[in-house]
């Protein structure tokens, strides 16, 4: 399979989170083209539950695989994972991980301007060898957040919405 193919999966877990009532994201782990373990997003945020998709992913695969397999395992998530995951996912020792939506692109949804950020030379000052690979069918990727929280909105409406959080935030 390719990174398309992975990523597609990832999108199908995030929608399904999301017809859960749950954020749309979704993530697998690939070792030599098998798809070992794959998770969707569980936050509740209410509850202050932190359940990302990449989190819940690193959960079900540490002390389950060995340090070789996940070294040679590649990581893929339906967004570019935050800092936290990122943390978790490095402490696997994976040291590939693909994005479908980037780091730039998701910030049309937050409410916090993009503001570029050397994630893998950081991770490499702390001795961790990673590659991030974003953009893996970013188009589909975004509109994937249309079924965010499991309520259907366009995604122009959601970028629209926070573009106006983003001008109120900013007076």
């Amino acid at each position: 399979m390719s990174n398309e193919e992975y990523m597609k999966k990832c999108y199908e877990l995030a929608i399904s989170a999301g017809k859960k009532g749950y954020d749309t994201f979704g993530a697998v782990l690939v070792h030599n083209g098998e798809i070992l373990e794959e998770a969707e997003n569980t936050a509740d945020f209410k509850r202050k539950i932190f359940g990302h998709a990449e989190f819940n992913l690193v959960h079900k695969c540490a002390n389950k695989y060995s340090d070789d397999v996940l070294a040679e395992s590649d990581f893929y998530t339906s967004c570019a994972p935050c800092e936290r995951c990122l943390s978790a996912i490095a402490s696997l020792g994976v040291h590939r991980v693909v994005c479908g939506v980037s780091y730039k692109e998701f910030s049309k949804l937050c409410p916090f301007d993009y503001e570029e950020l050397d994630r893998e030379g950081l991770l490499k000052k702390l001795g961790i060898d990673m590659t991030i690979t974003e953009s893996v069918l970013e188009d589909e990727g975004m509109h994937v957040f249309e079924g965010w929280g499991g309520e259907y909105r366009p995604l122009e409406d959601l970028i629209a919405e926070m573009d106006e959080v983003k001008r109120n935030l900013n007076k």
